[in-house]
């Protein structure tokens, strides 16, 4: 027979387990919110402003003509100066079509309320679009747009597009890196030689990444390298990877 006090002891600790049942059931459901929140809504909401972005630059500008064009390999018109949360363009990556979302605005600043909005934003210690040394931008891997989450993908060869007002910038990967988030040299005017005088034009992109779980961590930057190739105004026409693109105004 069991004994009252024995009894007693078994309904307190049933009690104790149940509760701490019940708060882990309500930690994992708050858990599982927290996750859909994170990276479903907040890229729902970073996609909208994302757009609103890319329609109020677009609004004013003339459509290029949706035709090929001759590729200027001389030196590029400089991009304008644009002040912090300021549009610079576009930025378009042709091998992301029907994969991720391959057009975002580029926006000076790499603060969270800019890369928060879907977008690229630009080291504002950096060189500008088309200026010899290093134009570098950054972007969410996760969360918010997704911006660079395909960074990945892009090859030896692959284009990258700038689009300004009045001018297309076409570069050409030319290779990766995963480096520690405090490696600032990879977006030095040379990319890796600090204090080196550029005599090139180069773009790089940085977003997080992690060596145990790849897209969804940030413990490490995941850097994609490119040199420019050429340039066309866009009163004349197109880059070929960008007239093949839809997605593209």
């Amino acid at each position: 027979m069991t004994s009252p006090s024995r009894s007693r002891t078994s309904r307190v600790l049933n009690h104790i387990l149940l509760g701490i049942g019940e708060l882990l059931i309500t930690a994992g459901v708050i858990v599982a919110l927290f996750l859909v929140w994170q990276l479903w809504w907040t890229g729902i909401d970073a996609t909208e402003k994302a757009q609103e972005v890319s329609q109020t630059f677009y609004q004013e500008l003339p459509e290029s003509p949706k035709k090929t064009a001759e590729h200027h390999t001389d030196p590029p018109p400089v991009g304008p100066q644009v002040g912090y949360g300021e549009t610079i363009g576009m930025l378009i990556v042709p091998d992301w079509y029907g994969i991720t979302e391959n057009q975002m605005p580029i926006i000076e600043g790499t603060g969270r309320d800019v890369l928060d909005q879907a977008a690229a934003g630009h080291y504002e210690y950096t060189q500008q679009i088309g200026e010899v040394g290093n134009f570098a931008i950054a972007g969410h891997r996760r969360t918010n747009g997704n911006s660079f989450r395909r960074i990945d993908l892009l090859e030896p060869g692959d284009e990258i597009v700038v689009e300004t007002a009045d001018t297309w910038y076409v570069y050409t990967v030319t290779d990766h890196e995963i480096v520690e988030p405090n490696d600032v040299d990879v977006i030095a005017p040379v990319p890796n030689e600090p204090g080196a005088d550029p005599t090139e034009r180069y773009l790089t992109l940085t977003t997080c990444h992690s060596t145990s779980i790849g897209e969804w961590g940030n413990d490490h930057r995941w850097i994609t390298h490119a040199k420019f190739s050429y340039w066309i105004p866009r009163s004349e026409g197109r880059p070929e990877s960008v007239l093949s693109d839809p997605e593209v105004n």
